[in-house]
């Protein structure tokens, strides 16, 4: 039996321009080991015993330098197979809004970041498990009103802050 793990997330970012909606895509830089030149959404690995939302929040900041304004856990979760490990990997979807004139300041993973349409951050995007991940933040998230508020978990990154803040200052009075 194939084990199951979860150690990357994705994380749709979109603003609202009056009726419209844009999804943040981002480039990967050409010297990326990794899919050098694919867009994508912002992506990351989860580092050692991090709860996948901490770890969304993380990417993106350092990925775009945003703090979105709000956040939803996905339903839907990106599974594939690692035929290298034989294992089965998940990754959890989130996707978080930003304000409409918010700045992306890009890390160096990156060189170029686009507003786009669904239709059109699908175009770009390498992978269909990704064209999937918007087609879910349109149903889950931008369709019904009541999903989307049971979705939302934007208070939880509030607490996450509060206690990684609270943490570096016990931290800082014992010398860390």
């Amino acid at each position: 039996m194939s084990a199951l793990r979860s150690t990357h997330v994705e994380v749709y970012l979109f603003r609202r321009r009056g009726r419209r909606v844009e999804f943040l895509a981002l480039r990967r830089t050409p010297s990326q080991r990794v899919w050098p030149g694919v867009w994508q959404p912002v992506t990351g690995r989860r580092l050692p015993r991090e709860r996948a939302l901490a770890c969304a929040a993380r990417e993106v900041r350092e990925e775009t330098g945003l703090e979105p304004r709000r956040w939803w856990a996905l339903e839907t979760v990106t599974t594939y197979f690692e035929p290298a490990s034989d294992r089965f990997a998940a990754l959890p979807l989130f996707a978080a809004e930003i304000g409409a004139r918010a700045t992306v300041r890009l890390s160096n993973e990156h060189d170029a970041f686009a507003f786009l349409t669904a239709q059109a951050a699908g175009g770009r995007f390498l992978w269909e498990s990704q064209r999937r991940g918007l087609t879910a933040v349109r149903r889950e998230v931008l369709g019904p009103p009541a999903l989307a508020r049971a979705l939302e978990v934007t208070h939880h990154i509030a607490r996450t802050r509060r206690s990684r803040s609270g943490r570096l200052k016990r931290n800082r009075s014992r010398g860390g």
